[in-house]
């Protein structure tokens, strides 16, 4: 088990909305025989709040009578960080959902005394809004689930001290850190020995750094890119035949993206008000689509900027901010400047 998540048979078609609400309701139905999984796809969760979801989720599994798998690539519904949902882009919400019906939930507090509670809240809402579902009260796209308009995700009273625990990074388990570090070695030295990582069966990586790319099962893609899980070090699964190829560089900036929670490199003990300076004539629109992610790149061109100015700057959330910035300085796109160096 990767990340908290549940092994499922993954399927390539979706139902729609409609035979949904009607399977949901047959199912939470009290006397019905009919017994049935549904598929939960996670979207934009932290890792603390993504190792806590399947032990919620089976417990109001239990309540409704129904069985809720936890998936990170496919699924009957989507389930939703609501940070994630207010900061991402309507029309890019909608992409993703794939006329799925969308449910939402706060993320958990940091404080270990009040995350009980707050699981607590998490069930007693995910409860509501599946029954409201099966009873059509407008937990699908582009009704009450969805927002009307983009959040910028930022608050411009942001105080370090109430967000003190991202700021000093997250610990990364040592099969990861060795991935990363393999990972690190090998964009510096291409004589390094190819590197095999992935997420289980059917969905393995291998970077060949001499060569300059990676063969990659789509199922792994999809894992990376979407759900933007760290792979582990393989087993010497190799990719399947037909995976697709990608560029040593992207799949390096996906991983980097995706190791954003944890320890920056070479950040330095006050990292958040160190200047960072963006190397010249690096066009960061080859890695990313994403605007916030631009727009940092824009503003550190211009010049040196510590990562505290660089977030008011830009109006980014601190997700979106140490994702970049561990992507760009694993690539070295961007470095720290020296002490006192402007």
């Amino acid at each position: 088990m990767v990340g908290g998540l549940i092994p499922i048979q993954h399927r390539r078609t979706m139902p729609t909305v409609q035979p949904l609400r009607r399977a949901l309701r047959a199912l939470l139905s009290v006397g019905m025989p009919q017994h049935r999984a549904l598929v939960v796809q996670h979207l934009g969760f932290e890792r603390p709040d993504l190792d806590t979801l399947p032990a919620v989720l089976d417990d109001v599994g239990r309540e409704l009578g129904v069985e809720l798998a936890l998936d990170g690539v496919s699924g009957d519904l989507v389930l939703a960080e609501q940070g994630f949902v207010d900061r991402v882009a309507p029309q890019l919400l909608h992409a993703l959902l794939e006329d799925r019906p969308l449910l939402t939930v706060a993320p958990l507090p940091r404080d270990a005394g009040d995350a009980l509670r707050r699981t607590r809240f998490w069930h007693a809402e995910l409860v509501r809004q599946l029954q409201g579902l099966a009873e059509g009260q407008g937990l699908v796209p582009g009704a009450a689930g969805l927002p009307s308009q983009r959040h910028p995700g930022f608050d411009s009273a942001f105080d370090t001290r109430q967000q003190a625990d991202r700021l000093a990074g997250s610990e990364l388990d040592p099969d990861r850190t060795a991935m990363l570090n393999r990972l690190r070695r090998g964009l510096v030295d291409p004589t390094q020995a190819p590197l095999t990582a992935g997420y289980g069966l059917r969905a393995s990586l291998r970077i060949d750094f001499a060569a300059g790319v990676v063969q990659i099962d789509e199922l792994a893609d999809q894992r990376l890119r979407l759900s933007r899980e760290l792979p582990c070090l393989g087993d010497g699964a190799l990719p399947q035949t037909g995976a697709r190829l990608r560029d040593l560089d992207l799949v390096a900036w996906d991983i980097a993206l995706a190791a954003g929670d944890f320890r920056l490199l070479h950040a330095p003990v006050n990292w958040w008000r160190t200047p960072l300076i963006v190397l010249p004539h690096v066009d960061v629109a080859r890695y990313t689509p994403l605007p916030q992610h631009r727009a940092l790149a824009r503003a550190l061109a211009q010049q040196p900027m510590a990562p505290g100015d660089l977030r008011r700057c830009c109006r980014v959330s601190l997700t979106d901010l140490r994702g970049f910035l561990q992507a760009a300085l694993f690539l070295g796109v961007v470095r720290w400047l020296p002490d006192g160096a402007r």
